[in-house]
């Protein structure tokens, strides 16, 4: 009998999405974020999505994943609509 090679099993790493704030888009407050403010930078959309859990209903949801560049670093950020303009901001955790 020839040598099989065995299955992978080990469970795919995840990331961890930590929830920084929610509330209405476009309000001053929502967008604070690594010591900024977004609004004030070009966002660049990574293709990718980060599974997220709605810290007040507990219910999961993809939402894209951005990055920007602040002071020569680049940092990842999620950012979605979990109802009708009610989004939230998530930062790596």
């Amino acid at each position: 009998m020839a040598h099989q090679k065995k299955p992978n099993r080990q469970k795919p790493r995840t990331e961890h999405w930590v929830h920084v704030c929610s509330g209405m888009d476009g309000s001053e407050k929502m967008l604070m974020c690594f010591g900024v403010n977004l609004h004030d930078y070009k966002w660049q959309y990574t293709g990718r999505t980060a599974k997220v859990k709605d810290p007040h209903y507990d219910a999961y949801h993809n939402f894209p994943v951005y990055a920007v560049d602040i002071n020569g670093k680049k940092r990842e950020f999620a950012y979605g609509e979990y109802c009708m303009c009610i989004f939230g901001l998530f930062a790596r955790g």
